[in-house]
């Protein structure tokens, strides 16, 4: 690994510089060492540097801020803030630095922190040698979550954050307007804080999707914001999976898996809702069409069908008909049993109706039959 140590004190330098030499298990190259952090851009300038041991409180500029200038360029950079105080370390993990040392800086403390950022290299460097293409996958029906590169689930930042995500990425094949988007994530904000927020959100987002692979994330031209990373999607997928134009029961079965609950249902954004209802009405007329017109289905896979169309129209009573029909041509006496008195309290005791003719009679002859 290229290092390049800076601090306004040479001793600090100088001690730091001999604990590094002595990690010998390391691959480590000390390209440079600075007291004057602008000095060192030249460097960067030249050489491909992978971790940089930064002091925080410097005579001439702080840490922070040069932390901040040199992840803005440089995205795989990993930063060590090494430093005499504390109170920092929450300032330094917002910028998402590699480790927080503090000073006298431990040997074994060094270690943990040399083998964090070796890691994080290797991670790089395999991805751009075997060009290993790793994408993040968005889980975004029932709960939403977006897995990183590693299949980590990431965390974010602010709800802001990932609203800011969802509302690119749900936008993805079109720029979008700022004024757009200040006008959907902070409606009730006036202009100048709005647009204060989108910046702040902005950057913030930027870091996450940094992390995972992309040098230019999120693009912005003449005012409008545009996703520029790839993500997979359970959403993409089940879509897919819709537009075919025959099913069998491997494919319902899919879309069964895919379909845990409606589209971004815990996020309860106004601008989903459109394509929430969308999707959900086409699951459930494939789902009736796949039950009602084929002739040999698995019973299990049928009986779920049912069950999963029953769970995203509960009050429809031609989803509760077939099921209860399916139930009696099975013989399952107690799941009849248990599913007629589900219909006759969500109707009767939920909606103040009476169960229809059809469902009743069908029930009744089934136990005069056993």
């Amino acid at each position: 690994m290229n290092i390049v140590i800076i601090d306004d004190e040479k001793m600090a330098i100088d001690v730091l510089g001999i604990m590094l030499k002595k990690l010998t298990q390391f691959p480590l190259c000390i390209k440079g060492t600075y007291t004057n952090a602008k000095d060192a851009f030249a460097l960067f300038e030249k050489e491909q540097i992978d971790v940089v041991f930064l002091d925080m409180e410097m005579i001439d500029i702080h840490g922070l801020q040069v932390a901040k200038k040199l992840l803005v360029k440089y995205p795989n950079m990993q930063i060590i803030f090494v430093t005499a105080h504390a109170k920092f370390a929450v300032d330094a993990f917002d910028i998402e630095a590699t480790d927080y040392l503090l000073k006298p800086v431990r040997e074994s403390r060094l270690l943990k922190a040399v083998a964090k950022a070796q890691q994080m290299v290797n991670l790089r460097q395999e991805m751009q040698s075997e060009k290993i293409e790793l994408h993040m996958y968005a889980h975004t029906f029932g709960s939403f979550r977006l897995l990183d590169v590693q299949n980590e689930i990431v965390k974010w930042r602010t709800r802001k954050v990932r609203e800011l995500f969802l509302y690119l990425w749900f936008h993805r094949n079109k720029p979008l307007l700022n004024a757009v988007i200040m006008e959907e994530l902070w409606p009730e904000a006036e202009l100048e804080k709005a647009g204060s927020n989108l910046h702040t959100t902005i950057y913030q987002l930027r870091k996450i999707l940094k992390q995972n692979g992309s040098e230019n994330p999120i693009l912005l031209v003449n005012n409008h914001y545009q996703l520029n990373i790839e993500i997979n999607s359970d959403y993409e997928e089940l879509i897919q999976l819709l537009e075919k134009e025959s099913h069998d029961e491997q494919s319902i079965q899919r879309i069964l898996n895919y379909y845990e609950g409606d589209f971004l249902a815990e996020e309860e954004y106004h601008w989903a809702i459109q394509m929430q209802l969308r999707v959900k009405q086409n699951v459930l007329h494939l789902l009736e069409v796949y039950v009602t017109n084929t002739n040999e289905i698995n019973p299990l896979l049928k009986l779920n069908c049912l069950q999963k169309m029953l769970e995203l129209d509960e009050f429809n009573e031609q989803y509760m008909f077939l099921l209860l029909q399916f139930l009696i041509e099975q013989n399952k006496k107690q799941d009849c049993t248990q599913c007629y008195d589900m219909i006759r309290q969500k109707l009767q005791e939920e909606l103040g109706v009476q169960v229809p003719d059809n469902i009743a009679s069908i029930y009744a002859e089934y136990v005069m039959r056993v």
